[in-house]
């Protein structure tokens, strides 16, 4: 039934539904954060509000899985995006007379929010044939990053301006636009096979006799990890630190970089569907180049004290790295089964989550201790062991199986 859907408009739909609920969704992280901030004076206040939401998905993991097998994706892009308009309603509305309101916001919307990007990526698969999923990727999850860097630049320009009522209509807005999209999505009933499994299988359990059996799905799980957490996680410590630490620029050189990050992810993408359509695949070969230059742009941005260059250097990195999370998402969702679709991509998620704050703690302190230069260093080294180790355990192990067999 999904398979045969139109899948330029379905991608159009999920596109909207990412666009106008991750936009809200990090309009009110960063708005939250620096609204406390402004108020208090408390800088670890204002982190803990910006940590929130990235918390959400570890600690409720097995909560977020059981709630993604038990419901199809329309349903839960609907039930989402309605409590999360509800929430920003009545915090914003609240806000100014009960400041701590900015933190149960951030950890209301920040578990909502997880369990939408669980959702999609069940809804990809759901609704697209296999062919058809390395074109659904980047066209659907582009959105988030370019969300993103809307919010961001909105901020960094304007945040001085923007009231808690003005706010309150932007991401009230955005959560009202992904309401009105997810009621296009098809509607379809929640099969009950692996309802029943999860219910008779512990998550962890299940996911672990997952990766255990399948080698293949095993290889992409972890290559997905590693490259998000340390690509992702030099960006999230690299975003500020670069134009304000480094380089010594204004707080409009913030938004600058967003532009920059927004840009790439429709350049990524773009490129991506672009070789996808002329059969060009990005095999390993290529992914171990491309890698290797993206390093090496990421350690040159953060070396050198010429803006421009710096930041052509960083639309580099970020463009190969936009390409290389499309490549790695788009073949984990084909190599899993749809059965299990939910379950490998909640502790994606959760596990993106957890490598994020680790590189974006050691990160912080690094660039602290040693300078954004050496930082970059230091991750590109871990990379470069971790990725082949990943690598080579998978081929040893399906050499293992094929002896055996």
């Amino acid at each position: 039934m999904n398979k045969m859907t139109n899948p330029q408009r379905l991608s159009i739909i999920l596109w909207t539904v990412n666009l106008s609920s991750i936009a809200a969704s990090v309009f009110s992280y960063v708005y939250l954060s620096y609204f406390v901030y402004s108020r208090t004076g408390n800088v670890l206040l204002s982190e803990w509000v910006l940590l929130a939401p990235m918390v959400m998905p570890i600690v409720l993991c097995l909560v977020i899985g059981r709630i993604a097998n038990k419901t199809v994706p329309r349903r839960m892009l609907l039930l989402c995006n309605v409590v999360c308009l509800g929430c920003a309603l009545l915090c914003y509305g609240l806000l100014e007379q009960h400041i701590w309101l900015a933190f149960l916001a951030a950890l209301v919307i920040g578990f909502l929010d997880a369990l939408q990007r669980v959702a999609r990526t069940i809804a990809i698969k759901r609704y697209f044939s296999s062919a058809d999923v390395k074109y659904a990727v980047p066209i659907t999850l582009t959105a988030q990053f370019i969300a993103g860097g809307v919010a961001g630049v909105a901020l960094a320009f304007y945040r001085s301006e923007i009231t808690t009522m003005v706010a309150n209509i932007i991401v009230s807005t955005g959560f009202l636009l992904a309401i009105l999209a997810a009621r296009l999505l098809p509607i379809e009933s929640m099969t009950s096979g692996n309802v029943n499994l999860v219910q008779q299988q512990n998550q962890l359990a299940r996911l672990w006799s997952l990766l255990s059996d399948n080698v293949n799905l095993r290889r992409h799980f972890f290559a997905f990890l590693i490259f998000v957490s340390i690509f992702q996680g030099f960006f999230n410590v690299s975003r500020i630190t670069l134009p304000t630490h480094v380089l010594k620029l204004s707080q409009s050189w913030v938004g600058y970089l967003q532009i920059i990050s927004a840009s790439s992810a429709l350049a990524g993408a773009l490129l991506f569907v672009w070789l996808v359509k002329r059969k060009i695949v990005l095999n390993r070969p290529i992914s171990v180049v491309l890698s290797g230059v993206a390093l090496l742009a990421m350690g040159a941005a953060s070396s050198l004290t010429q803006p421009l260059i710096n930041y052509f250097l960083y639309f580099v990195f970020m463009l190969i790295w936009e390409l290389l999370f499309f490549k790695y998402q788009a073949d984990l969702v084909t190599v899993t089964p749809q059965e299990d679709m939910a379950q490998v991509a909640t502790f994606q998620y959760a596990g993106v989550y957890l490598g994020m704050l680790i590189t974006g703690t050691l990160g912080g302190i690094l660039t602290e201790k040693i300078g954004l230069a050496a930082c970059s260093g230091i991750f590109a080294l871990l990379y470069l062991i971790l990725m082949p180790l990943n690598a080579l355990h998978g081929k040893q192990t399906a050499d293992q199986a094929a002896s055996t067999g």
